[in-house]
């Protein structure tokens, strides 16, 4: 199963497990609470298809990073490089249960806070000249506000295959070691054993299926 690009990964689910048009609206809605884009609150959704295990994170830039505006120096670039890694490789956050035998097969990871920059840029490239007709502090106060009025954020997308999947019980979650500044992970989840939603902190690490 691959990821469909013009739907959220888990509509796309939906419509390939042939439910209605309705079914699918209502994944979207249900899933996508990501737009309220609260700090401190990561987003995780997690939908079974057969032996196939789709997951997928929301995350306010602040969260991984510790801003959500385009990257201002090589560190903040660095970082976000750095970031993008670490998401590309999710064994060391998730650890599904042993004896599902779950197994990485596809990985993506993304991010919103770069293409700000090239916003920024061509913004800069369409008003010169009218960046030359008014006040250079007044420009400057309008490049800020863009800037602090931004809400960049990383998705990732995974696909599992699990040769035992009903034997998944439990996902455990290393990401508060890695993304302190996370103060919880809510979890949505759709299996064959049906719809359930839950919160992870540092002090609760585990999601039971």
């Amino acid at each position: 199963m691959r990821f469909n690009q013009s739907l959220s990964p888990v509509a796309a689910l939906f419509v390939s497990l042939g439910l209605s048009v309705s079914s699918s609206a209502f994944a979207e809605d249900h899933f996508r609470q990501h737009d309220a884009h609260v700090h401190g609150v990561v987003e995780v959704n997690i939908a079974q298809d057969g032996q196939d295990l789709l997951m997928e994170i929301h995350a306010p830039g602040a969260d991984i990073v510790g801003f959500e505006h385009a990257p201002q120096t090589d560190e903040q670039k660095a970082a976000i490089n750095n970031a993008i890694k670490q998401l590309k490789a999710p064994e060391s956050l998730w650890v599904f249960t042993a004896n599902a035998k779950c197994q990485l097969v596809e990985s993506l990871a993304t991010e919103t806070l770069t293409s700000q920059e090239a916003e920024n840029h061509h913004g800069h490239d369409d008003h010169g000249h009218e960046h030359d007709s008014h006040d250079h502090d007044d420009h400057g106060h309008e490049h800020d506000s863009h800037n602090h009025g931004a809400h960049g954020e990383f998705t990732a997308q995974y696909t599992y295959k699990c040769s035992d999947i009903s034997q998944l019980t439990e996902v455990k979650t290393q990401w508060f070691t890695h993304f302190p500044t996370t103060e919880r992970i809510t979890v949505n989840t759709i299996t064959e054993k049906g719809q359930k939603g839950g919160s992870l902190t540092s002090n609760v690490i585990t999601f039971r299926f």
